[in-house]
């Protein structure tokens, strides 16, 4: 089968959505003879920071020459970005061999009337696609945790970065609620890394008791502070370390100090890591879609601000590069999130704030985002598209186009698609 044929494959099973439980990954996994079990992985999971968190502990792992896995979501480059060997999409000819050893399993639950899901499929798939080809694996937990798909790993590392209010749905209605789904990831005497506090933090801490897992926090074992936007002090052990991120944001620092940790921990349990390397990585560590310019004169920053969480992150670092309101933000999101206090907070904190929807089935239609109750009149964007090509004339500008992750990645290709218009026609 063709890559391409894949691909359409996996188009086609787009209706099939979320089920619970974990049947269906532990059959696929059975089938390919559990490509996990050998495979050290660390797993995060967390509202927010999941993807800066960890391409933080991969950028630092290939500084010191280790071949690095990564499962993440959503992707940026098509399917093949979800499953990444050294920070880039693995190669159509690993993915195609893994998916063809894969196939006879999917089709026998197909035929079972007890489909996987893409992301049932893809998380498997990734683990063939490192079993051979990789020293080391960072996954990231689609949502939640405990009935979440990755769910069925033995790593040799657990974070949960944030717990905060997103997908409510199938979480829980409270803080206490989404920490004990986050929770759900902490395995019996495996080391787990937290920054979360209050009641959310008493969860974590309840679960790894039951599981007999130390437990390291931010602000206890280990601390931050924030200097500029790019620079903070990392202090452990009394040792103190002055790093200078690529990555810019406050909730960054935060991030790369759990990351940090999370590093230390490796070099403890006999992974050769050096201080000079570690820092060397992190610092060189970029996410597309969180803060990222992606293109300048005008200068047009695309931030995965998906929550009320990271909205308020969005919000501090506008305020802090442009303390006069020299700027303009574009928001979109899906309409199963808080839109309506998303909407709010951004109104309230920043000026010149429009609001649009794109083409996904959980998008919100125009007709439904004017009908939102927000505290100020709504200004709609009809056409994004035009937007930003309106965006283009207007050179000393600076845009944010925010929200949905889905939306960002939209946003990176057309832009992207301008950026080549204007090559070919100099």
């Amino acid at each position: 089968m063709l890559f391409q044929q894949i691909e359409q494959y996996f188009n086609n099973r787009e209706t099939i959505g979320v089920q619970p439980g974990l049947d269906r990954v532990n059959k696929l996994l059975k089938y390919v003879n559990y490509p996990d079990k050998n495979l050290p992985i660390i797993h995060i999971a967390g509202t927010n920071g999941k993807g800066s968190t960890s391409q933080f502990i991969q950028s630092a792992l290939l500084a010191n020459n280790y071949k690095v896995g990564s499962f993440t979501s959503p992707s940026f480059y098509g399917i093949r970005g979800f499953i990444q060997i050294n920070q880039q999409p693995v190669s159509e000819s690993v993915f195609s061999h893994a998916f063809q050893k894969m196939l006879p399993a999917i089709e026998m639950l197909d035929k079972e009337e007890n489909s996987p899901s893409n992301f049932e499929i893809l998380t498997v798939l990734s683990f063939v696609c490192f079993e051979d080809n990789v020293d080391i694996a960072v996954v990231e937990a689609g949502m939640g945790g405990m009935l979440d798909t990755t769910n069925v790993i033995s790593p040799i590392l657990t974070i949960i970065t944030t717990v905060s209010y997103d997908h409510t749905a199938f979480l829980g209605d409270t803080l206490v609620e989404i920490a004990e789904q986050k929770a759900g990831i902490i395995k019996p005497l495996i080391p787990m890394i937290t920054g979360v506090s209050g009641a959310a933090y008493d969860i974590i801490e309840k679960k790894t008791e039951e599981m007999y897992s130390p437990l390291f926090v931010l602000d206890k074992d280990f601390t931050y502070e924030s200097i500029t936007m790019n620079r903070f002090i990392f202090n452990i052990s009394k040792q103190q370390f002055h790093i200078n991120l690529d990555m810019s944001g406050k909730h960054q620092h935060y991030n790369a100090s759990i990351a940090l940790y999370g590093l230390h921990l490796l070099r403890e349990q006999g992974w050769q890591l050096t201080e000079e390397k570690i820092i060397e990585g992190v610092e060189q560590a970029k996410l597309p879609g969180r803060l990222e310019k992606i293109h300048s004169n005008p200068s047009i920053i695309v931030d995965g601000a998906h929550n009320l969480e990271g909205i308020h992150a969005l919000v501090d670092a506008v305020k802090r590069q442009y303390p006069k309101s020299d700027h303009h933000i574009l928001f979109a999101a899906f309409k199963d999130k808080d839109v309506e206090n998303m909407i709010n907070c951004l109104k309230e904190n920043l000026s010149n704030v429009n609001v649009t929807t794109f083409d996904h089935v959980r998008a919100p239609s125009l007709e439904e985002l004017e009908l939102l109750d927000t505290n100020q009149p709504q200004l709609l964007v009809y056409d994004w598209k035009k937007y930003i090509d309106k965006a283009f004339e207007n050179k000393n500008e600076c845009y944010y186009l925010t929200g949905s992750l889905h939306f960002i990645s939209l946003v990176r290709q057309y832009v992207k698609e301008l950026q080549r218009n204007m090559l070919n026609d100099s």
